[in-house]
């Protein structure tokens, strides 16, 4: 699986893997209700790993777009008509980041929660709604290593987007350790985060 890569690469293989299913979903090609291929099977059709494939599934699952059944397999889900604005973590104890980031994604429709502290943001891990954690790695009381930790040990599958300087090489190196993350170098840029946006396919969704 990779690690790390930023807004541009195609290193984020499950994400273009959800896509692909998502387009197949909502242009009915994929019926709702319809029972999908094995995970196993669909790993073997994209020719990734299965634990890319499972990650493919956990995104569409957070976009609404399929539903699991132990024992029985994954469902298609067609959108249904009404609107809900997309929550995001946002934990940086950089007002000024705090408030660019606020202001880029509020205007992208989106719900923030503020965590300002690695402790803190852990705490707020219990909300399994989140479709994009905003993290920086360095911050007082615990660098965001403790946030992918948890992460990780809690098995969440919400997409990490880090954002830190260009300093902190040796932290994005472990970070790569506890799974895989998305890149925004600082100074942050609108149009950076909103690309990693696209990518990661934030945005309203539909709500049956």
């Amino acid at each position: 699986m990779v690690s790390r890569t930023e807004p541009n690469s195609p290193g984020l293989r499950y994400v273009s893997i959800a896509d692909k299913l998502q387009q197949q979903i909502e242009s009915g090609e994929v019926r709702d209700g319809e029972r999908l291929p094995s995970q196993h099977d669909m790993a073997k059709q994209y020719g990734v790993s299965l634990t890319t494939l499972r990650s493919a599934v956990d995104l569409l699952e957070q976009r609404g777009l399929v539903r699991l059944a132990h024992g029985l397999g994954t469902f298609a889900q067609a959108p249904g008509p009404s609107n809900v604005s997309p929550k995001v973590l946002l934990v940086d104890d950089d007002p000024q980041v705090v408030d660019l980031l606020t202001a880029i994604l509020e205007g992208e429709d989106l719900t923030i929660t503020s965590a300002s502290t690695a402790a803190e943001g852990i705490a707020k891990l219990d909300d399994s709604t989140f479709q994009a954690i905003f993290l920086d790695l360095i911050m007082p009381g615990g660098s965001g290593i403790d946030l992918l930790k948890a992460v990780e040990r809690q098995q969440i599958k919400t997409p990490v987007v880090l954002v830190t300087g260009a300093g902190d090489t040796t932290l994005i190196n472990e970070a790569m350790d506890h799974g895989p993350i998305t890149l925004i170098r600082k100074p942050v840029r609108v149009k950076q985060v909103r690309q990693v946006l696209e990518v990661l396919g934030v945005q309203k969704q539909a709500k049956a």
